[in-house]
């Protein structure tokens, strides 16, 4: 990933947001973001700002989002002619502008591009300073920004002890953030906010929900439990009783009691988001047994469209693979590519946390998966044209090798070699093929030209040249961050010290049980662990994070044991008093899987976040990485 610095500039953003939130603005200056303008320095409500675009990527996008509090409203830029103005409403303290250009998201040295909000006066607005951090620490994060969650602790103790009326903006997650970074002062935070609300003659039902919250962030399941009989005793039909009652829901383990727990959210609840992921899981359970009417009864209570498409497309896809029940698999395929289609043009069911463009990409993103499914069935049912009129689709930017080698398969299937070995020739030099689809190649090919020779040429040529692009891409992704040091417990009780592997190239790879792309990856990372087992120089370490549980140990050591893999696992401890994890924290690890690759000088040169669903790729990563390093 490029990241664009701003160099100079960046020190009149620091300057600028540095100002106290008391300082008046005389004077405002176009602001520059690498080839974006910005026609203001000073955000102020309701005055139109433009954006203008100086640089020649055609494919450029962006889009701010609008902050107040925790709460962050995203935007579209629509540039037209190299111009996009918006205009900040009222209610709004901050911005934050995100521009991408080459595929990449300007991180501005991992400081992004954020404004306070003035008033009128030229004024920055109460609050905007934990405003932003708290963007920093959560959204931001996305596009390359770093956060701090000391930072967002004190700067919103500032604000709030400065602005007591921010407290009701922030609710208990005031509290929360206080707890992450200082457990002694949250604790005292929390008893203190527990106090004021028993001074209170008379607490509503968001009272008691808020209380619930305060205990939980305390680790006290007892008092949770009290305030919450407590809670529905007064207000029967309320939300902590519809919380209560989807904890059930998520604890039944029958159909039977899960199908009365949802009469009883239904009847008093109505069918609310939540509710539509319980009729989603019911159905799914339905179709699994073969109760068709049952499936109908409960998708038919799914009203997003979204959601629905989703419920049929989660049963689709085993059907297809397991070749089971698959004329309805497929009608269920079919709807769901139709109700997506319907997605698309009406946006009233867009989620808060997508732009209108971002939606839409979402809404071709699943319909491309989908139609994978559908096309898979069609295969199977023996409609191949058909399979292959919505593989085409399917493809979308040619980037899921998976699909990729499923297109070629139907696509010899039906004997269309010549364009088999072109989309093959094509998947392959972009770096998005498989094995399988090296294989079709050279049938393909072959057929077409029956006295070549030269096969073997031209697979070697395009080895070679996906060899050279990975590696010239991760020289230019190579970081220089200081590693922190820890010690950890592997699964025979021994401690395992990064300080006593300096020297060697250590691989951490962050994991847990639960997480799928995790678990689907490890056949590479297995494939990677058996070609460097005798290299004293490349220790592989796989960090159990993220998990809980009284057994954890024992489950974890089952799992690695089950499914033979020949992993040094360690286990990442808990943060006393806080649900940060001690290494995942220090190596600031948001999702998994992730892999941080250190090199011999002791500093992280690497960090690989997700799984593409590629294995063969990803241990082509793994030896590229570690070639470069031992170089």
């Amino acid at each position: 990933m490029k990241h664009l610095s701003a160099g100079l500039l960046l020190a009149v953003l620091l300057v600028f947001s540095c100002k106290k939130e008391t300082e008046k603005v005389e004077k405002t200056n176009t602001y520059s973001m690498g080839d974006f303008e910005l026609s203001t320095d000073a955000i102020m409500h309701n005055k139109p700002i433009t954006i203008t675009y100086n640089g020649e990527d055609k494919d450029m996008e962006g889009f701010y989002y609008m902050l107040d509090g925790y709460k962050a409203y995203p935007e579209d830029l629509n540039f037209k002619n190299g111009k996009a103005t918006i205009s900040i409403p009222d209610s709004i303290s901050a911005i934050a502008i995100n521009l991408k250009v080459d595929d990449a998201y300007l991180d501005n040295d991992k400081k992004g591009y954020l404004f306070p909000v003035l008033d009128n006066k030229g004024t920055a607005i109460v609050g905007s300073k934990s405003t932003m951090e708290a963007y920093k620490s959560g959204n931001g994060q996305n596009y390359g920004i770093e956060g701090d969650a000391d930072v967002l602790a004190k700067t919103l103790e500032a604000d709030i002890t400065a602005n007591p009326e921010l407290k009701e903006l922030w609710g208990t997650r005031y509290l929360s953030n206080v707890m992450r970074s200082d457990s002694k002062k949250g604790k005292a935070l929390a008893n203190t906010m527990l106090t004021e609300f028993a001074a209170k003659k008379d607490l509503t039902e968001d009272d008691y929900t808020q209380i619930s919250t305060i205990y939980r962030n305390l680790r006290d399941a007892k008092g949770v439990d009290s305030i919450s009989k407590i809670a529905i005793a007064k207000f029967p039909n309320g939300e902590l009783k519809q919380q209560a009652l989807m904890n059930d829901f998520y604890g039944a383990k029958t159909l039977d009691e899960k199908e009365t727990i949802f009469t009883a959210l239904e009847t008093n609840y109505g069918m609310s988001p939540s509710l539509s992921y319980a009729a989603n899981s019911i159905a799914a359970q339905k179709f699994k047994e073969g109760d068709e009417a049952g499936f109908k009864l409960y998708a038919s209570k799914i009203t997003n469209p979204n959601d629905k498409a989703g419920l049929y497309n989660s049963v689709a896809w085993p059907a297809a693979e397991e070749g089971k029940n698959m004329e309805m698999a497929s009608q269920l395929s079919k709807a769901s590519l139709d109700l997506l289609m319907q997605a698309k043009k009406d946006a009233s069911n867009k989620p808060t946390y997508y732009t209108e463009n971002q939606y839409k990409k979402s809404v071709d993103d699943s319909y491309n998966m989908f139609a994978d499914t559908y096309a898979l069935l069609q295969y199977k049912l023996g409609n191949v044209k058909e399979a292959i009129t919505y593989q085409t689709k399917a493809v979308g930017d040619g980037k899921s090798s998976d699909v990729n080698e499923r297109y070629i398969e139907f696509l010899m299937a039906d004997k269309q070699y010549k364009l088999a070995a072109e989309k093959a020739n094509l998947f392959l030099s972009e770096g998005h093929g498989t094995s399988k689809v090296k294989g079709f190649y050279k049938t393909a090919y072959t057929s077409l030209n029956p006295d070549a020779t030269d096969f073997d040429t031209i697979i070697s040529n395009i080895d070679k040249a996906n060899h050279d692009r990975e590696l010239a891409e991760l020289k230019k992704s190579m970081l220089d961050e200081e590693a922190p040091q820890f010690v950890l417990k592997n699964l025979d009780g021994e401690n395992v010290s990064l300080e006593d592997l300096k020297g060697k190239t250590v691989i951490l790879d962050f994991w847990a049980t639960w997480c799928g792309p995790c678990k689907a990856s490890f056949p590479g990372m297995q494939q990677v662990v058996e070609k460097y087992k005798d290299d004293e120089s490349v220790v592989l370490l796989f960090v159990d994070t993220f998990e809980d549980g009284k057994n954890r140990e024992k489950d974890v050591t089952k799992f690695i044991k089950d499914n033979n893999y020949g992993f040094h696992v360690l286990i990442d401890g808990k943060v006393k008093d806080s649900n940060d994890y001690e290494v995942a924290k220090k190596y600031g690890i948001t999702g998994i899987p992730t892999k941080i690759i250190i090199g011999p000088t002791g500093k992280i040169n690497f960090r690989a976040v997700g799984f593409s669903g590629n294995n063969d790729k990803l241990k082509q990563e793994m030896d590229l990485m570690i070639d470069l390093l031992k170089s």
